[in-house]
């Protein structure tokens, strides 16, 4: 089952036009955006992001799907962990995110879903903010690695595509 949803993650990549740099920009955009704790607006944002960019907007919605039913909690937990390193908190924020993310992954309506993030938002500003800044923190690095994989990918393909067709030509 993972091995068919890698294999269509791959297709759907493959599929994508454009330039090189143009596909992992977006990419890249949509692997930093998915890091941040702000779940209902992740493909808002990605798509916002990439036109003010001129980067690829499906590229960009692909890579917020880094952020996904299995891998929100850990996500969170880590930016988290990330922000609290540059800033104090107390433990009741763990139990808030926790909350905040059953709510999330839940199967309620997405209007419910961004009241219960708003009400997080009011309710525990500190820790959204030491989030955000942990998501910041972990956003960058994993946005460079997923601009540079994409970008060597479609080099590759570019390159195998200029190769088949010469070799056709012959």
């Amino acid at each position: 089952m993972l091995k068919n949803k890698i294999a269509f993650f791959i297709n759907r990549i493959k599929k994508l036009h454009g330039d090189p740099h143009y596909v992992a920009f977006g990419m890249a955009i949509g692997v930093f955006i998915a890091i941040t704790p702000t779940m209902p607006f992740h493909t808002v944002a990605a798509i916002t992001l990439a036109l003010f960019f001129k980067a690829s907007k499906p590229a960009a919605i692909i890579g917020v799907w880094v952020s996904n039913p299995f891998t929100v909690v850990f996500l969170y937990f880590a930016c988290y962990k990330a922000g609290y390193l540059f800033f104090e908190d107390s433990i009741n924020a763990l139990e808030a995110i926790k909350i905040l993310t059953i709510h999330i992954e839940s199967d309620i309506e997405l209007s419910q879903k961004i009241t219960y993030f708003i009400d997080f938002i009011q309710t525990n500003i500190k820790t959204f903010m030491i989030m955000n800044f942990g998501g910041i923190l972990l956003g960058l690095p994993a946005s460079l690695v997923a601009y540079f994989i994409t970008k060597g990918f479609f080099v590759t393909m570019l390159q195998k595509k200029i190769a088949n067709k010469k070799a056709v030509e012959k």
